[in-house]
């Protein structure tokens, strides 16, 4: 494929592409858009003219990409069959890599667990997308129930948002559905009426506390999120009551840290003027737990191999979220484990980068055609953790483990069952590197992944087995209540 320069210019996806919320998906090596050229984002609090308002998360790779039939015949998609990066792997490779291969010959695939995701706008396609992804990779097609308790957006495919969203759906419910395939996934829907930060945040929290109130699934996945400070305090308060309420329940949630490395969009009166160090919300509350993205290296097999915190961004890909919050104080599961004052995040990682990431199919990127395209961007991560915990929920006995963080960070402290539970990510940083519309490249400082807790990669990625033996023994009923 000819390459191309592009910029990053403010790139921040729905944890990861667009310069609003992010929603943290990235198609291909990113097809990075020039719409925000005259943008200069700086640690000086740089103008942002020209900068898009609306969610544009995603755009397809055409050189990475693979027509589909629809039989589920496909073109050729290289990165399947590859060795070395840039790579993607199949739902087999990725279950093996984790652990969770070995909860699925024992009978533990997610049977009688719901996975609860929230989006905005819709995927007119989801439901034929996803048999064809089954298709493809020999997996049985789940229950999934498309839930729009606030009406449903009619699907405009000249909208980039609504199209990047569309993807963003593509992803979430195929990836949740490889990890836990016998769950059954409710997809619940955002009205989005208003483009703003505020507007898309808003209907947002409003599916997610429909979710919460209803008590829906044990486990949340919420792919998106923006800068603290772009967010009002009385809107931070609202959703962290029903994250209150979803503890009560012993609802787990899921939130992606992010794509732009340490950097996240500052504003001023709910306007964004700059980049600078900083944590996304709703993966900074404590009581959500953060998915950073690392860089994993498998056998052809899937057996694990390495992994180290993902960065791409001087090849204009971006880099794993993490960094430490600006409203919460340190909840008491960090406490003397974190050197910080405030709630740090990441909290674990999952694979991220799009040269070792995973397929998509997709039908409402490009209308009229079917795709299946190589992804990357930490909102692999909340719906992969989401499959996860639908297994370990099962494993427990149907028991719902819930809030996990004071767990997670309990069980660090045992170096045995770290060991085990965990593969702990030592390499690579989150340092941010990008190019401004006026050309000077611009470098936020990030956090180096070490051994045990570190910004970009939390306590590391998990292998789910193991975990499903070890952490219900550090989970206590009354974790979060103080939060």
């Amino acid at each position: 494929m000819k390459k191309q320069k592009r910029r990053f210019l403010y790139f921040l996806v729905c944890s990861g592409g667009l310069a609003v919320i992010l929603l943290g998906a990235i198609f291909g090596n990113l097809m990075l858009r020039d719409q925000a050229a005259n943008a200069h984002p700086s640690r000086q609090n740089a103008g942002m003219q020209g900068m898009p308002t609306g969610i544009n998360p995603m755009q397809p790779m055409p050189g990475m990409a693979a027509k589909m039939g629809n039989n589920g015949a496909m073109g050729p998609l290289p990165c399947l069959n590859s060795a070395a990066p840039p790579l993607c792997y199949s739902p087999q490779q990725l279950r093996q890599a984790y652990g969770v291969t070995a909860l699925l010959n024992a009978g533990i695939t997610g049977k009688g667990r719901i996975i609860t995701i929230i989006d905005a706008f819709q995927s007119p396609t989801i439901r034929t997308d996803l048999q064809l992804f089954d298709k493809v990779f020999g997996l049985k097609d789940p229950q999934l129930n498309i839930i729009t308790p606030f009406g449903l957006t009619p699907f405009n495919a000249k909208d980039p948002n609504q199209t990047g969203f569309a993807g963003e759906i593509s992803l979430d419910v195929e990836w949740a559905h490889a990890m836990a395939p016998d769950a059954t996934i409710d997809l619940v829907l955002a009205n989005v009426k208003n483009e703003t930060i505020q507007g898309q945040l808003s209907a947002l929290l409003q599916a997610i506390n429909f979710a919460v109130v209803n008590n829906m699934g044990s486990v949340i996945s919420m792919s998106f999120g923006v800068g603290e400070t772009c967010l009002s305090m009385n809107f931070i308060h609202n959703a962290h009551q029903t994250f209150k309420k979803a503890r009560a329940q012993h609802q787990t949630l899921f939130a992606s840290a992010g794509d732009s490395g340490a950097a996240v969009i500052q504003c001023q009166n709910g306007q964004p003027v700059t980049l600078d160090q900083g944590s996304n919300f709703p993966a900074s509350d404590p009581l959500v737990t953060s998915v950073g993205g690392t860089k994993l290296l498998a056998s052809p097999a899937g057996n694990y191999m390495s992994e180290m915190a993902w960065n791409e961004s001087q090849r204009g890909a971006g880099a794993t979220g993490g960094g430490v919050s600006k409203i919460f104080p340190q909840p008491a599961f960090q406490k003397n484990i974190i050197q910080s004052n405030t709630r740090a995040i990441s909290d674990i990682a999952i694979d991220a980068d799009p040269l070792t990431g995973v397929p998509v199919v997709t039908s409402s990127l490009k209308p009229g055609q079917t795709l299946i395209i190589p992804v990357g961007g930490t909102s692999i991560g909340a719906p992969v953790a989401a499959g996860m915990v639908a297994l370990l929920d099962q494993a427990a006995g149907g028991k719902r483990l819930g809030f996990l963080n004071s767990g997670l960070y309990r069980l660090s402290q045992n170096t045995t069952a770290y060991g085990k539970a965990f593969h702990d990510v030592k390499t690579g940083n989150n340092t941010f590197v990008f190019q401004a519309g006026n050309g000077q490249v611009v470098t936020i400082p990030g956090f180096k992944a070490v051994a045990g807790w570190d910004p970009p990669t939390g306590l590391g990625s998990p292998d789910t087995f193991n975990m499903s033996k070890l952490l219900p023994q550090f989970i206590k009923a009354d974790d979060g209540a103080d939060l």
